[in-house]
């Protein structure tokens, strides 16, 4: 047996759905609107992209060529670092094997030095004793003829490292001002953009089938109700007291909201009509 209760009930759910249905709908035309959207800012960064891959390309082919020669140098400095290491040890062996204390680099400007204080002396003993020094200095700048090639050698191998630094530091200089360009910078950038723009366009795509779904699922819960509401309308047909109790209720439920549309313009103080003043009277009645 159909009952009053019943009837609210699925005219209740009829309407949560409908309601439901509405904002379900508004998601997805969102959705749907943002993905559209971000599709065609991405084809837009694409073809600008493309605008500029030709001169990438160039770009990166003088990249490559560049990066080679740097790279050439950085290995001569690290092969010249190497013969100048082994060159230091062999200066500190014959160092060792002459005993040579003085750096033979100041030995000759300490003799010449000795040299012009003799020339200057008075005293024959602080003569002798200098002529002495100068002799030990002579000694041992002969003796360590074999670390002064080593050293000479060693300065050799010194000025390349040098050179060869900066031929390798040009190389890196050109390579920084290629990436700084404002072509490349441009490219990865709008690289960057649509990387990010596809992951967003593919969630705007998934939220929008995700609302679909939704709505559909909805749509058929609101046709399952609508076949409900049509059986209870039968029965109500049948039972006239249920018909009056159910045109009772519709105008109670109808009253009810324009007092409250009246008593909302009262305290918004908005002007009552005289429709507005019989719908109110009505409601208290």
């Amino acid at each position: 047996m159909t009952s009053l209760e019943e009837y609210r009930q699925i005219q209740s759910s009829i309407s949560d759905i409908r309601r439901q249905l509405e904002e379900i709908n508004e998601r997805k035309e969102n959705w749907f609107d943002k993905k559209e959207n971000l599709k065609k800012e991405l084809n837009d960064l694409i073809s600008k992209i493309k605008s500029i891959k030709s001169e990438k390309d160039k770009k990166n082919l003088e990249l490559q060529e560049l990066k080679k020669q740097r790279n050439l140098y950085n290995d001569q400095v690290k092969g010249l670092i190497k013969r100048i290491k082994k060159l230091n040890k062999q200066k500190a062996k014959s160092v060792k094997k002459y005993n040579i204390k003085v750096d033979p680099a100041n030995i000759q400007d300490k003799i010449n030095y000795f040299e012009k204080k003799v020339e200057i002396e008075v005293n024959f003993e602080k003569e002798k004793k200098l002529m002495a020094e100068i002799n030990k200095l002579k000694k041992t700048y002969d003796d360590s003829a074999e670390i002064r090639e080593i050293a000479e050698k060693a300065e050799n191998i010194d000025r390349e490292i040098r050179e060869a630094r900066k031929k390798a530091d040009d190389f890196h200089n050109r390579i920084r001002e290629i990436t700084k360009d404002i072509t490349y910078d441009s490219f990865m950038e709008l690289s960057s953009k649509i990387a990010a723009l596809k992951a967003s366009q593919q969630e705007a795509f998934q939220r929008f089938i995700d609302c679909k779904n939704e709505y559909s699922k909805s749509s058929q819960e609101l046709k399952e109700r609508l076949e409900a509401l049509e059986k209870v309308k039968y029965e109500i047909d049948k039972d006239k007291e249920l018909q009056r109790r159910i045109h009772e209720d519709k105008q109670k439920k109808m009253l009810k909201e324009n007092s409250m549309k009246v008593e909302e313009k009262l305290k918004t103080k908005k002007r009552l009509t005289t429709e507005d003043l019989l719908k109110y009277q009505g409601s208290a009645d």
